[in-house]
């Protein structure tokens, strides 16, 4: 059974808060380069969690209702918008450990006309810092930390980030690609110790038999040979 795959990403234009710009200086070798720290959150519902982190929403969250007796809907999914510990409302939970960082995003913000030339592009990012809020409800709030440190920084796009500090703004947050083994290349098969032709069919139990025979008897005649010749 392959176990559920998460991911963090934001890949059609997202509505987040910018909570924070901080901006600073990277060492890269004998340089100092550019850097900034953006930090932003969002409400999303709980069922993001299952993407972010699967089980982590079965874990917090249940559906009193359901739980009583209440009968669910057909066709409409199943929600859990109850805390299972009420006294977690409201708290704050890290995702990530501090040496933990996601590498290699591709953060897009839209800006001005919200075409190519006035929106603010950023490679190789990291992602640090996620953490959820919980609500009762079955909402969370969900934020995170993007850090850039490159040549995109100049001094107008670090006079734009400054502006847009506190207020709401559009993004898109691509992780990078990740190859995964398919499960056919999972399934594939081992090489046969009992090799035959490509246009052969595949050996019967009696086939391998006699193969196995005749190998025994050809020994037990290199064997004679020898000890004729030794006498």
């Amino acid at each position: 059974m392959t176990a559920p795959v998460s991911e963090f990403a934001f890949r059609n234009p997202t509505d987040v808060t910018l909570t924070s710009v901080n901006f600073r200086k990277e060492h890269h070798g004998d340089d100092h380069v550019q850097a900034v720290d953006l930090t932003m959150s969002v409400n999303v519902p709980n069922t993001q969690l299952d993407i972010i982190v699967p089980g982590l929403r079965e874990a917090l969250y249940w559906n009193a209702d359901t739980s009583s007796g209440q009968a669910e809907i057909e066709g409409v999914p199943a929600t859990t918008p109850n805390l299972r510990f009420p006294r977690l409302n409201g708290g704050k939970f890290g995702l990530d450990d501090k040496k933990n960082k996601l590498a290699g995003f591709e953060l897009r913000i839209e800006y001005g006309l919200g075409d190519d030339t006035s929106n603010m592009a950023f490679d190789c990012c990291k992602v640090v810092k996620r953490a959820i809020d919980t609500k009762e409800g079955g909402t969370v709030l969900l934020s995170w930390q993007v850090q850039y440190a490159g040549d995109r920084l100049d001094q107008e796009t670090c006079g734009k980030l400054a502006l847009l500090e506190q207020d709401l703004i559009a993004i898109t947050l691509i992780p990078p690609v990740v190859s995964q083994q398919s499960d056919s290349e999972e399934d594939e098969e081992q090489e046969n110790p009992f090799p035959f032709g490509d246009d052969e069919d595949e050996p019967t139990a009696e086939d391998l038999f006699i193969k196995a025979a005749s190998e025994q008897d050809d020994e037990q005649q290199q064997a004679a040979s020898l000890e004729s010749d030794e006498r």
